[in-house]
């Protein structure tokens, strides 16, 4: 709420504290392709995920117990097809029971189907910072054809937060972590594949 409000302060001002105001400033951003956020609910009404959309660009900031950004999509608009791409896959590794990232691993992916990885760990002052990048076989056709996805139109968005749209290799890894750290992921995950890949007949 905050940065939204901080976005559209000087026309909104004097009306900042009406809730449909906010949502209208949302709208108009979302058909100029200008910046907004929103935040992703759970059924619970916890917070799911917090969404920032610019022009050509959708960030999915995935959160988890202590709300804490545990797993990043970045897509990006195609300017010939109009469609998103699913271009970034980022996960974020913390000390266990802290906020503190410890690692970040880029998941990296191409039209094409190019698949790579890039991690990240330690810190620059102590001279322990080192980027490791890891380029693997490209993906399978079916895996690719996840990755892309209409521009939603304004507040329909469960397109966009599918998990089940990471590829396996990718997955496993994003796995590796949460099974350990944040056991609900695999939760939200099987409940996609569920929903959008064995739809009930």
């Amino acid at each position: 709420m905050y940065n939204l409000d901080r976005y559209n302060k000087t026309r909104y001002s004097r009306r900042k504290k009406q809730e449909g105001l906010l949502e209208l400033a949302s709208r108009e951003a979302h058909e100029r392709q200008t910046v907004y956020f929103a935040t992703i609910l759970n059924d619970d009404g916890s917070p799911y995920c917090a969404m920032e959309s610019n022009v050509g660009y959708f960030g999915l900031d995935f959160l988890g117990d202590k709300y804490e950004d545990y797993l990043l999509y970045e897509y990006r608009e195609d300017e010939h097809s109009g469609k998103l791409f699913l271009k970034v896959i980022t996960l974020f590794e913390y000390y266990p029971g802290t906020t503190e990232k410890k690692i970040r691993i880029d998941f990296r992916y191409t039209k094409q189907g190019d698949y790579s990885s890039l991690l990240y760990q330690g810190e620059s002052y102590d001279g322990t910072y080192e980027e490791i990048r890891t380029d693997y076989p490209p993906i399978s056709a079916e895996e690719l054809e996840k990755l892309w996805v209409d521009y939603p139109k304004f507040g329909e968005y469960d397109q966009l937060i599918r998990l089940d749209r990471i590829p396996q290799l990718a997955r496993e890894r994003i796995l590796e972590y949460t099974d350990k750290e944040f056991p609900a992921f695999r939760e939200h995950l099987q409940r996609d594949i569920d929903r959008y890949e064995h739809p009930t007949k």
